[in-house]
């Protein structure tokens, strides 16, 4: 366990230099928000003035609608300025407003109002900003999951992004089985290295991004978690991390946010596990 937290300390130190560096070159404020989300659950503190710097950069790109660029910039936006200073309510308030603005009329969101719903921006959503949900997104989502899970091809980060967004709008696994049958799969989906990619034996193999993903998902309903799946998905993730602390992916912040959020939430898990 000494060694794994080791690791999140190494990782926990290359983010924090990713997202100094990235308010630097301003680069998009999803990438940014994200990597602070990851952070703050990981228990890490910011600097003051980095705190500020960050307020300031995203609020002066919130749009006079209240919105940003799209839903999923926006709703980690919002989240974002939401932990950093309860002062900025009224800001988070717009945005909160502009997303619910942005809902399609089935309940569930898009990238933006002219996309289709899609799973991973309501899950997200609803995992983030709970006060959002309500009945009909929740049932979208149901639904949504459903004729994907009874489809062809089934992708294990939509399962994930269905848990979490079911477990933050509070439905309970019993009252839900196709929650316990997404555990199932999931769980048939890790592949033999411990990792998790799209679907089990996908072209890529195992990904940080999907990996960490469905971690979070597979920790939303603690009493259906099988402990072993999570240590392999930790040992996966332990063996693929960079000597720089990230993890390889096509964006190398966004795979490491995912994989280092998943990674300290496991820890978590195991934590009290182990204290039972």
């Amino acid at each position: 366990m000494r060694e794994l937290s080791d690791k999140i300390i190494v990782a926990t130190n290359s983010l924090t230099k990713f997202l100094m560096n990235a308010l630097k070159s301003k680069i998009e404020i999803r990438r940014i928000s994200l990597c602070y989300i990851s952070l703050d659950i990981g228990g890490v503190s910011m600097r003051n003035s980095l705190n500020e710097q960050l307020c300031g950069y995203i609020l002066d790109n919130q749009q006079a609608d209240g919105g940003w660029i799209d839903v999923e910039e926006t709703l980690l936006a919002v989240k974002s300025l939401s932990m950093l200073n309860k002062d900025y309510q009224t800001q988070v308030d717009k945005g909160k407003e502009w997303l619910l603005s942005q809902r399609h009329p089935d309940a569930g969101w898009g990238k933006t109002n002219r996309d289709i719903s899609r799973i991973p921006v309501t899950g997200l959503l609803l995992h983030l900003l709970p006060e959002l949900s309500g009945q009909e997104a929740v049932s979208w989502l149901k639904n949504e999951w459903k004729k994907d899970f009874n489809g062809d091809t089934r992708l294990t980060y939509k399962g994930a992004f269905f848990l979490l967004g079911l477990r933050a709008s509070g439905v309970l696994s019993n009252d839900c089985p196709l929650i316990g049958e997404t555990y199932s799969f999931l769980e048939n989906e890790q592949n033999e290295d411990g990792g998790f990619g799209p679907w089990k034996d996908h072209p890529i193999g195992s990904d940080p991004w999907s990996t960490g993903i469905v971690l979070l998902g597979l920790l939303a309903y603690p009493e259906l978690t099988k402990k072993k799946v999570i240590e392999n998905t930790i040992s996966w993730l332990a063996r693929k991390q960079l000597p720089n602390g990230l993890w390889p992916y096509h964006y190398i912040d966004e795979g490491s946010a995912y994989a280092y959020w998943g990674f300290v939430e496991a820890l978590k898990y195991l934590k009290r596990e182990d204290s039972q």
